[in-house]
């Protein structure tokens, strides 16, 4: 059968898309791989951010787009795709007052200035009290109202296995099903499948070297960047990758990691430190209240992205855990059960059943406990409160997690995916995280720019080719 436009993907950038599409008169087809719609809106915090939306006005924050593109490039050192990120902030409060319209639960104090990343100079972020589902939650309603309309075809259970080609030109797509394989054809298709952050075959053949947790939704497997570059799509911004401090692995051995069971509580901003980070020599590499998250993930990722935060039993505390969704006694039932934590009475035999090096971790401890004596501290550390020197002793694994793909494909001005020569595919189109956060983030962490991107770029995007397709008839399959 043939179609107007087929989005491929459900989620944070495809729903917005398709909606933005029918309402405009086009009908259109939505395919998604999993049995629910929302993609990563189900384990996302659902950070967005945006400037000159009406609830922004309504506090009296003066900003711009301008200030917005500016701290985006400088949050990202200038690595971020400077055309695609002005295309995204351009569209971004017209994209919150859209949520709004649909009944967003914004708190009463946002905007704010969030400090989980090095903060804008403005207060432009915003999010929902249940996250990612709060975004889903406002959108999917209208998405289904939409698809009960007959206005949009919604296909579950179709994951995506290649894009059609004819005379240089995607003409429509092929995917899997339980009944077997489908062929659907378009004038257009549009790639909003997300990243590839539960793919660890991928993410290491693309981020070769790269010691981290993957931590996103296990829907994350980059079927539509592969489909892309079978076709010969242009790929970028994996060297921008940057992994987030803390990550715990909650199945040992696996590789993988959940954000909502276990995070180390690294954010000086929010937390005074009571241990010490060390690498597997046994060596501390910053100053663990160093108040720069930018600093941290950096000197972390120097460092091959595995630590150990080492501490004594002083140094717990119920009511600022140093992992978030750790008790204190959880804490000392993972050490007790050497499950990614481990307890010792001497400091030699906890590095010995940690994996660090003993002789390496007693002289830090050393120096360290030294450096609280002496109120002063090599690395800069501000808290000298707590030195190591009442046991039991402890120490916790910790390495990078990415919930995110920093690495996507090349997309122009026009949203086009575009060859690894620059020329654009004619027929193919993606938003989200398809195109790398790297391409809306450069090298650092923005607040809520990748959230509001995709919605921002999937809606940009459904008014575009709604006038290039016009209102064509769905046909009969």
């Amino acid at each position: 059968m043939e179609l107007a436009v087929i989005v491929v993907g459900a989620g944070t950038a495809g729903m917005p898309c398709a909606i933005t599409l029918a309402e405009h008169g086009v009908q259109v087809a939505v395919l998604e791989k999993a049995d629910n719609v929302g993609g990563a809106l189900h384990l996302s915090a659902g950070q967005m951010s945006a400037a000159g939306s009406r609830l922004q006005r309504s506090k009296g924050i003066e900003d711009s787009p301008e200030h917005h593109l500016a701290d985006v490039m400088r949050l990202g050192h200038g690595k971020a795709d400077p055309a695609i990120v002005r295309l995204a902030v351009e569209e971004a409060g017209a994209s919150i007052d859209w949520l709004e319209e649909l009944g967003f639960p914004f708190p009463d104090d946002q905007p704010i200035i969030y400090y989980g990343h090095d903060p804008y100079t403005r207060a432009r972020t915003y999010w929902g009290v249940e996250l990612g589902i709060s975004v889903l939650n406002t959108v999917q309603p209208r998405f289904e109202e939409l698809v009960a309309e007959g206005s949009i075809d919604l296909r579950l259970g179709h994951r995506l296995t290649d894009l059609l080609v004819e005379d240089g030109r995607v003409v429509g797509v092929r995917a899997e099903t339980t009944d077997g394989t489908v062929e659907l054809r378009s004038e257009a298709v549009v790639l909003t499948t997300g990243g590839y952050a539960a793919n660890r075959a991928l993410f290491d053949r693309l981020h070769p070297g790269l010691h981290v947790l993957l931590g996103a939704r296990e829907t994350s497997q980059g079927e539509g960047l592969l489909a892309a570059q079978r076709i010969g799509a242009g790929f970028r911004g994996a060297e921008h990758h940057l992994s987030t401090v803390g990550g715990i692995e909650t199945e040992l051995g696996q590789g993988t990691s959940n954000l909502w069971e276990a995070l180390g509580n690294t954010n000086a901003n929010n937390r005074v430190a009571r241990e010490i980070y060390v690498n597997p020599a046994g060596r501390r590499y910053v100053a663990e209240d160093e108040p720069s998250q930018d600093v941290q993930e950096r000197a972390l990722q120097a460092e091959g992205g595995l630590i150990w935060f080492v501490f004594d039993e002083t140094a717990i505390d119920e009511d600022e855990p140093l992992v978030m969704g750790w008790s204190a006694e959880m804490l000392r039932e993972q050490a007790a059960a050497g499950e990614g934590a481990w307890v010792a009475d001497g400091i030699a035999e906890l590095a010995r059943r940690a994996g660090i090096d003993p002789a390496g971790l007693e002289r830090t401890v050393g120096e360290w406990n030294a450096a609280c004596a002496a109120g002063s501290d090599p690395l800069g550390r501000k808290a000298l409160d707590h030195p190591i020197r009442t046991g039991p002793f402890y120490a916790v694994r910790s390495e990078g997690i990415t919930v995110i793909s920093f690495g996507g494909v090349t997309v122009d001005g026009e949203l086009r995916v575009t060859r690894e020569g620059g020329a654009a595919i004619p027929g193919l189109y993606a938003a989200g995280e398809v195109i790398g956060a790297g391409a809306t983030m450069g090298d650092g962490f923005c607040s809520g720019m990748c959230v509001t991107p995709a919605i921002s770029l999937g809606r940009l995007l459904g008014r575009r080719l709604a006038a290039q397709v016009g209102a064509a008839p769905m046909l009969a399959e």
